[in-house]
Parts: structure tokens; C-alpha cells; sequence
């Protein structure tokens, strides 16, 4: 539970104003991440107001939530078996402890996973207890429902094939009745549809860079990849790469592709009589069918949490095989062994795997080099969001520097990667390097206020206040919500000495994010501007929040009851001001002898 913030968890959280700064119409018109998701970021702001960005509360409530969902299968596929145990325990017990959906609980951004398969499960059973039952409330659960499941990830938009699959093992007759019930489904789904389109497009997710044919092979490798690695789950990684334009595609997407072309039909022949089997694959199909790249989305050819709810009809279809036997009597006492051997040996193998990839999503660093190993010289992505890591926690910079440098050689028309080397440069010292980059960031993307703001950042350091605030002044006009561009400009014009614009700018920062974890800089630098304008009881109540908020440890500290005593002297507080003075030495801070000696120290 005490992971990290990993991926990005930033956009999904810590950055997102609809979580920092909640409401209602916000919520329901605004996408996140390329996605429509509103009751997703909801549960996130719900988590960061118990919690702030304390990352316990998040894991906690997606790990209660797929147990939860766990215990829905299990009512789910006791009743769709009519009550068989064996099938039942093992389809749910395997999809609680499936390596394959470590990634969709132990990534706080994949919330949505959880949440839209909580409320699916409970649409599905409140379904089956319709149909089982003729009674008519429960249809209306199940488009409720449905809307949650849709309102929390659009990958919901295929529930009502899910129901079409149930009225199959059911035998229901097709009649007019029985298609008017899924009217409401449908309507559901084609909202759904509209707003996703909509947000995948206005964030370029969607990409056209291979032909019909790659397209179909990277749906059968798909297919049969995920198959695999439910029985095998080894060499599991955030991200499977996209072979690349240049290259082609690899031997194993053709093999995949006579694979599945062979047993795919052969699987459909032998099932040809078994309701329940055919259930469980269309049941796979049905919810792994989006993700499969015929469409090509995002930059990843295949992902673990595309599984989540997909693998429940494979477990089941595999469960009632293996539970099933053509005569009563002894030959259903010799499936039972097998049935149990079977379970006895993949069950804490299953669960070894669990732990040790729960383990991998430590933190970015652990993640992002268990990618690099599994796919080196492969992805991008990889590389940058290692190299941020190192740039942010370790302060490796020159390994941050060497992962942006092998990003760019993998893919140099993104404006991000060098924004992340100039940002590594800076860090180095070598600014003028690193405003080329910002540079070619800017030429790329000439509307992206980050790289605006990490310019400005370097000018700064490099002695440029003027221009920094001109960067820092265009990067708000493109973003006035983001409260960083403020902060930084804050501390430009200390530097020129225009201390009014210094402290607007500090509590613009602070009313955009209170509970950012460094709002005590800005009342810091609000104190001191407030000094400096011989302001010394504002002063003083700006330099009490700052200490207050301050983190143990922070090299800040000292100077802050420096300069509150410097406040306190001016006021005639003797007694406070050494008290402060004495307090900023044991901190560290230099303070003169000889103010401490006319403070009667």
C-alpha cells in the first residue's frame, strides 16, 4: 500500500484540477486523459480529499474494489452455472489472484478498471436474475447499472453483447419482447460511444499508421497473446511495444496469426454442442474485442488490464470443461481430481506471480526498468518516464539524460521528450543546451504552456528574470489554471524587485492548489516580499503558514524564522526575534553574531 504515484498517475491526480478542485459540471463535460470517465475522476477527488496526494487511500480503495469484484464474479458465475461449485470457486478465485490484473489495482490511474467492472458485474447479475427470475426491477438495476459501469471507463460499451451472450446460454427465443429490452442498453452504449470518439480524437490517441492487414495481425496476436499468458503469465510488462514503421512487423505476428486461424475454428467445432464453453469465449471476445488494435489506440499493441473483465469467460469456459463430465458416476469422480490437481498446482503459482509483479509497480523506477529489460531499445516511453524518475527522486541526471537521449533516438518529433532532456540539462547546469531544447519543444508544440514554463525555469537560473517572465507570462495565458507558471513568475520578480507582482502571483498559486505540497513555498516568498515592503506584521502571519507547512527537514526553514525575526525586531519584539534567531541557527542558517548581540543574545 505504500506504492508510489507511477505513470501517469500525475495527469489522472496530483495535476488534475477536476480532483484538486472538484465540481459538478466540470465532472460530467470534461474528458481526462483521452478518456470520458466522470464517476472514475470523481472517486479519485473523493480519495484525494481524504487524503491529499498520500497514495494509501488510493491503493486501499482500488484493492477493496476488486475484491469486491471478486465476490461479484462468484455470485455471477453461481448463478449463470446454476449453482456448479467447482466452476464457480476456480473462475473466481483465479480472477482475484491473476497476475494479469496486478496492473489494473496496482496503478491508481487505472481506477477505472475496478469501478466500471464493479458496477458491470452488478448489471450483469442483476440481468440474470431477471431473466432467471421474470422480474421486471432488476432490468432496470441493469441499465443503471450499465450507465455507472459507462460513466466510469467507455470500454463498458459493449455490455449489451454481454447480454445477447446470457440470453444465448439461457435459450431464450428471439422475439420482439426480448429485443425492446436491450433498446435502453443500446442507447447507453451509443452516448457512450459518441463521448469516447470525441475525447480519443481531441487527444490524438488514435493513430493510422498501419495498413488493414498489420491491423489484423496485431488483433490475432493479441488474441492468442492473451490466451497465453493466462495459462503462462510470464514476461508480464507495462507496455508491449508496437513493432516499428520502419522495420515491419516481427516472425511472431504472422505465427500468431496461423495459430489462431487453426485453432480458433477448431476450438468453435468442439464446442459446437456446449452452450456454456461458447458462452465463455464469446464472453472473451465480446470484452477483449475494442482493445484487440483493429483500431490502433494509444502506443501499445497489446495491455495487461485489457484482461480485467475479458479472462472471466475464459476461466469459466476452461472451468466447466474441466468440471464437466459426458456420464454421471465414475468419470465424474475422476474429473473432480483432476479438476482439484489442476487448481492445487496454478492456484499459489498464480499467487507467487501476483506478489512479485505487485512488487514491480514499486515505484517508476522499478517499473520502467522491468519495461527497458523486457523490450530494450524499444519504447520511447519506457525511457522517458524512467529518465522523469531519475530526474525527480534520484537526481541522477545524467542517467535521466541518457533515457531521453535513447527516447529521442526511438522518436524525436515529440515535443515532451525534449522538453524532459532540456529539463535534465537544466538541472546540470547547461543552459544553453537546455534552451535549445525548450526551443525545439516550443517549435513542435507552440501551444504547450509546460515547455513555455521550463524555459522560463532555465532563463531564471541562468540569470534571465526579464525573459523568464515572458515565458512564464505565455505559458499562463495559455493555462491560467496552472499554478506552477505563477509560482515560478513569483520568484522572477522577486528578482527584479517587483514585490506586488511577486505576492499576486504567490496566492494566485495558492487559491489554484491549497493542498499543493509546496504552498509553504509561496507564503515563504509572499513573507518575504512583504519584508521588503516594510509590511512586517503581514510578514510575520505569512512566515507562521510557511513554517508551519513546512516538511521536516526542509532546507527552507532556517531562513523562514530568520526573516520572521527581522519582522519581529522591526515590531519591537525583542524576545521573538532572538527566539527565532536562535531557532534559524540550530537550523543551519547563518545569522551574525552581532544581530544576535543587539537582540540582547
Amino acid at each position: 500500500m505504500d506504492n508510489d504515484f507511477v505513470w501517469d498517475d500525475d495527469l489522472y491526480v496530483s495535476e488534475n484540477p477536476l480532483v484538486t478542485h472538484p465540481n459538478a459540471h466540470a465532472l460530467l463535460t470534461t474528458p481526462v486523459g483521452g478518456n470520458y470517465h466522470p464517476l472514475t475522476v470523481a472517486s479519485l477527488a473523493l480519495n484525494y480529499r481524504i487524503s491529499g496526494l498520500n497514495t494509501a487511500s488510493y491503493h486501499w480503495l482500488n484493492l477493496l474494489l476488486h475484491l469486491a469484484n471478486t465476490g461479484l464474479v462468484f455470485l455471477f458465475i453461481r448463478q449463470l452455472s446454476k449453482g456448479r461449485l467447482w466452476t464457480t470457486v476456480v473462475t473466481s478465485l483465479f480472477f482475484g489472484v491473476h497476475p494479469m490484473h496486478v496492473e489494473s489495482v496496482a496503478w491508481i490511474a487505472e481506477r477505472k478498471d475496478v469501478l466500471y467492472a464493479f458496477f458491470y458485474l452488478i448489471g450483469l447479475i442483476a440481468y440474470l436474475w431477471y431473466v432467471d427470475r421474470r422480474q421486471r426491477p432488476w432490468l432496470g438495476v441493469a441499465v443503471l447499472a450499465f450507465v455507472m459501469s459507462s460513466a466510469s471507463k467507455p470500454a463498458a460499451v459493449v455490455f449489451p453483447l454481454a447480454l445477447l451472450a446470457i440470453d444465448y446460454i439461457r435459450k431464450r427465443p428471439f422475439k420482439i419482447s426480448v429485443a425492446l429490452e436491450k433498446v435502453p442498453f443500446l442507447a447507453v452504449s451509443l452516448v457512450d460511444g459518441i463521448l469516447t470518439l470525441s475525447a480519443q480524437q481531441g487527444s490524438g490517441a488514435i493513430t493510422n499508421l498501419w495498413n488493414p492487414f498489420q491491423k489484423l495481425l496485431f488483433a490475432t496476436y493479441g488474441t492468442v497473446m492473451y490466451v497465453a499468458k493466462l495459462l503462462v503469465p510470464v514476461r508480464l510488462s507495462a507496455i508491449y511495444p508496437y513493432p516499428s514503421p520502419r522495420t515491419g512487423l516481427g516472425p511472431e505476428y504472422y505465427v500468431a496469426f496461423a495459430a489462431a486461424s487453426v485453432l480458433v475454428p477448431a476450438i468453435l467445432y468442439l464446442s459446437r454442442h456446449n452452450r456454456s464453453v461458447q458462452f465463455g469465449l464469446a464472453f472473451y471476445f465480446i470484452n477483449i474485442i475494442l482493445v484487440l488494435q483493429l483500431i490502433t489506440v494509444g502506443g501499445a499493441v497489446m495491455a495487461d488490464r485489457y484482461t480485467y473483465l475479458a479472462y472471466i469467460g475464459l476461466l469459466f469456459a476452461s472451468a466447466w470443461w474441466l468440471d464437466e463430465s459426458p456420464n454421471p458416476g465414475r468419470a465424474g469422480l475422476r474429473a473432480k481430481p483432476v479438476l482439484a490437481g489442476i487448481f492445487l498446482v496454478l492456484l499459489p503459482v498464480s499467487m507467487l506471480q501476483t506478489w512479485k509483479r505487485a512488487d514491480v509497480w514499486q515505484n517508476a523506477g522499478t517499473l520502467w526498468s522491468d519495461t527497458i529489460q523486457k523490450h530494450p531499445g524499444q519504447c520511447a516511453d519506457a525511457y522517458v518516464n524512467r529518465g522523469n524518475y531519475y530526474l525527480r527522486h534520484g537526481k541522477r541526471f545524467e542517467a535521466a539524460l541518457a533515457d531521453f537521449n535513447q527516447a529521442l533516438a526511438l522518436n524525436s518529433r515529440t515535443s515532451g521528450i525534449w522538453n524532459c532532456k532540456g529539463n535534465a540539462l537544466t538541472e546540470l547546469g547547461r543552459y544553453d543546451s537546455a534552451l535549445a531544447c525548450y526551443d525545439r519543444a516550443i517549435k513542435l508544440n507552440p501551444s504547450w504552456g509546460e515547455a513555455l514554463n521550463s524555459r522560463g525555469a532555465a532563463k531564471l537560473r541562468k540569470g534571465d528574470a526579464a525573459g523568464s517572465v515572458a515565458d512564464f507570462s505565455r505559458a499562463i495565458g495559455l493555462n491560467a489554471t496552472g499554478r506552477q507558471a505563477y509560482a515560478n513568475r513569483a520568484i522572477a520578480y522577486i528578482e527584479m524587485r517587483e514585490y506586488e507582482g511577486a505576492i499576486s502571483d504567490c496566492r494566485r498559486a495558492v487559491e489554484l492548489d491549497p493542498k499543493s505540497p509546496d504552498t509553504y513555498i509561496q507564503f515563504g516568498t509572499i513573507g518575504f516580499a512583504e519584508e521588503q515592503l516594510n509590511r512586517h506584521r503581514m510578514a510575520i502571519t505569512d512566515f507562521d503558514e510557511a513554517i508551519r507547512l513546512s516538511p521536516p527537514g526542509e532546507p527552507r526553514l532556517g531562513a523562514y524564522y530568520l526573516y520572521r525575526s527581522y519582522a519581529r525586531s522591526a515590531l519591537g519584539d525583542r524576545t521573538g526575534a532572538l527566539n527565532d534567531a536562535r531557532e534559524a541557527q540550530r537550523l543551519g542558517t547563518m545569522v551574525e553574531p552581532a544581530y544576535i548581540r543587539q537582540l540582547g543574545g
